[in-house]
């Protein structure tokens, strides 16, 4: 808490893939080992199964979780998660991150919780993470609009923004970061940028500075329902699953995760993986990759690469995709690793669906 007795509260949206869990937990790492301040995280998704959750609790930190809906949809939960936080832990800090294709965050959650609960919580401007790898394609507006095309969500997301955190910066030369800050600011002129890397952690001194700051939130919400928010939304097959892995002999599980990456991304072009998210882990060991389009990256690996005894993986795909195509696509892969790899793999549950249209319980609005 800070000193008047309030918890900081810092609201972090942005797409699908746009890297905010990992930009979440290096921000509560930084702000633990160079600030000596505690940091909680909640965690949101459609589905019942969260592979974020669980890397997030993996990485030390105080983590819950919103699932089956946006926090706009569970508000009262989302408070009452953040209220429990306060009681059990104390943070300095809580760090909530929406869905990824979450709409009027500002007007259904931000808004509210800074209006309804100002003696309780100091809710930092409403920041949103845009991917430099991506965001160009999605931003630019030259690709034709196809089924495949989704672009006036994170569109949105940007004009909501108070802070918007450019992610992946290191992954795109100059030129390209310089448009990138061109096509945000042709949507909402004169935003401030930072530029951020999960690599170099750049700029990290500056976002845990208005963290941290007595800066709150005070832009004015906008009622924009755009009946493409739910179209876009629409055309996604949301997919979870998780599995109790029992390894035979060691198993490697980059490789793993690997070739399950790679059966997606043969199955699917790559504009339509959104976004792919495996997370593998025991008691001695755990691993997280994602996959965006075409690139695959390890977002977190501690112990050794090879499992040795029982664990369990977690599987998230978001993909342009009927859901029962989806569904049996993951079911012939998953069947495909046990034939690969030495271990069983046991179903302990799973979903896989189109999200429906959101409906929040609070929508302030001028």
């Amino acid at each position: 808490m800070n000193e008047s007795g309030k918890t900081r509260m810092l609201v972090l949206g942005g797409y699908l893939g746009a890297g905010k869990t990992t930009l979440a937990v290096n921000i509560a790492r930084s702000l633990k080992e160079k600030r000596d301040r505690s940091v909680s995280i909640i965690m949101n998704d459609q589905g019942d199964v969260l592979v974020d959750t669980e890397y997030s609790k993996n990485a030390g930190f105080d983590t819950r979780d919103i699932m089956g809906g946006c926090f706009c949809t569970n508000f009262d939960n989302f408070v009452s998660s953040a209220r429990t936080l306060v009681t059990s832990g104390k943070p300095d800090v809580i760090i909530a991150e929406p869905i990824g294709t979450s709409t009027n965050i500002m007007s259904s959650v931000v808004a509210p919780m800074r209006s309804l609960y100002p003696d309780e919580f100091s809710v930092a401007p409403f920041t949103v993470v845009v991917d430099c790898v991506r965001a160009l394609d999605i931003l630019s507006k030259k690709e034709n609009r196809t089924e495949d095309v989704v672009d006036i969500i994170p569109a949105h997301q940007i004009r909501e923004a108070e802070i918007v955190i450019l992610s992946k910066a290191d992954l795109v030369n100059k030129d390209t970061l310089e448009k990138v800050k061109e096509a945000v600011d042709t949507i909402l002129p004169g935003i401030r940028m930072i530029e951020s890397s999960s690599v170099d952690l750049r700029n990290m001194d500056e976002i845990m500075d208005f963290i941290l700051s007595d800066e709150i939130s005070t832009k004015t919400p906008t009622g924009e329902q755009n009946k493409g928010f739910a179209f876009e939304k629409a055309k996604l097959g949301w997919y979870s699953g998780t599995f109790d892995l029992v390894p035979k002999e060691d198993v490697d599980m980059y490789s793993l995760e690997t070739d399950i990456m790679r059966g997606i991304a043969k199955e699917y072009g790559s504009k339509s993986i959104v976004h792919v998210k495996v997370l593998v882990e025991s008691e001695e060991s755990a691993a997280k990759m994602s996959l965006v389009e075409d690139t695959m990256q390890v977002d977190g690996i501690y112990g050794s690469r090879y499992i040795k005894t029982p664990g369990k993986l977690v599987l998230n795909a978001r993909v342009v995709s009927p859901p029962k195509k989806l569904e049996d696509t993951m079911r012939a892969l998953i069947d495909d690793m046990v034939t690969k790899y030495p271990m069983e793999l046991v179903m302990t549950g799973e979903k896989c669906f189109t999200p429906k249209p959101e409906s929040p319980s609070h929508f302030f609005f001028e």
